[in-house]
């Protein structure tokens, strides 16, 4: 499978280049970034050729050598990437989120399903052995069935982008579609994955405490829903503690990282569980950077016909709801049932879609200014 990557980011050079180069059976052969030092960078990693590096991605689909492209864009631009990508015929794998809007994200589900392309999205932190082990356990039966899962990311580190292109994009809401919830939104599609479902109701509390520029929230307290079950993701740019707590039908799971902090930003360091057969507790494996491995592994034989993306285009598209759900319900103040009505202006625009919400009088959404709704301090 030969591939094309779209995007020269942090992700790609450091992340996605790495794992591609190392998975049998596949080839990288061409990168594009508007941005000169990034596309020579990947191009310097990937050892391409002058002529396989370029500014522009549309010069990128029409090579015939190019099966499958990585899109590792910012979200604003992903959508008109994946739906060109798909009608040249382009198999996709897709960072997280795959837009904006959940409008945008099932038009390129659409597209891909219409030109019957592969369409994987990067859900990395299931293939992360911690991960790995506890959804084990679950499927054991060893804690009984799940009731409930809270994920503690309290402590994200707010890393900046490439100094190259904009440090702090992940702050404007305009394009980043939302604050640590959507930058962290690994928590998210774990909790689904932990129960089997996607969520059915969101309720959430969200703030910006810290201050400095942006229009993003940097404080997140959540509740989802499940057919059978409920997550509390609880996030947090800053210093917090982190770790995993699931209570079952018969027993309960704990994960411990290091000093109590945020995992991967810490390492985990033990996993304790009381089920059915008493007591037990043991020291995971640490290693996070093969799960990028595994994910170019398992989107190169979803390409061939092996079986199903661990995550889809669908399994993206239901992870963005859940996130912009999120918001909708901290702005308005009530559950918000999910997936979103297709007339919902936050189904078609997104986070900035809230500003056309009725808000509440006192919204601390509206106070605080967030998601475009208004200046900070502004009343309802």
């Amino acid at each position: 499978m030969r591939v094309g990557i779209i995007g020269c980011g942090n992700i790609t050079v450091g992340r996605h280049l790495p794992a591609f180069m190392a998975v049998d059976g596949v080839e990288v052969v061409a990168v594009a970034d508007p941005t000169p030092e990034r596309r020579e960078a990947a191009r310097v990693a990937a050892a391409l050729g002058p002529d396989d590096a370029v500014a522009d991605w549309r010069e990128l689909l029409p090579r015939r050598d190019v099966d499958a492209v990585v899109v590792a864009t910012p979200q604003s631009i992903r959508p008109a990437i994946a739906i060109a990508a798909a009608a040249a015929g382009k198999h996709l794998l897709y960072e997280k989120p795959l837009a904006l809007t959940p409008a945008d994200a099932h038009a390129i589900v659409a597209a891909a399903n219409h030109h019957r392309v592969t369409l994987a999205t990067v859900h990395n932190y299931a293939f992360i052995p911690v991960y790995r082990a506890i959804k084990a356990i679950i499927d054991d039966g060893e804690i009984g069935d799940l009731e409930i899962a809270t994920l503690n990311f309290l402590g994200v580190e707010d890393r900046p982008g490439t100094a190259e292109y904009r440090p702090r994009w992940r702050h404007d809401a305009a394009e980043a579609g939302g604050g640590v919830l959507m930058d962290m939104l690994h928590a998210v599609y774990l909790a689904a994955w932990f129960f089997g479902a996607d969520p059915v109701a969101v309720s959430a509390t969200v703030d910006r405490r810290l201050g400095g520029e942006g229009d993003v929230e940097d404080f997140a307290l959540v509740r989802y829903d499940y057919p059978r079950g409920h997550a509390m993701v609880n996030m947090a740019w800053g210093h917090g503690p982190g770790g995993v707590e699931l209570t079952g039908t018969r027993g309960r799971l704990v994960l411990v990282n290091e000093g109590f902090g945020t995992h991967p930003f810490v390492l985990p360091e033990r996993i304790h569980v009381v089920g059915q057969g008493g007591h037990r507790s043991f020291a995971p494996d640490p290693e996070i950077g093969p799960s990028f491995e595994l994910v170019a592994a398992d989107f190169r034989d979803a390409v061939a016909g092996r079986h199903p993306p661990a995550a889809d285009g669908a399994a993206g598209a239901a992870v963005l709801e859940a996130v912009v759900g999120a918001y909708a319900s901290a702005a308005l103040g009530r559950d918000v049932a999910l997936p979103l009505d297709p007339a919902d202006p936050v189904y078609a625009r997104g986070a900035a879609g809230i500003a056309e919400l009725a808000l509440p009088k006192g919204s601390l959404v509206r106070r605080r200014g967030l998601f475009g709704t208004g200046r900070p301090g502004k009343s309802a």
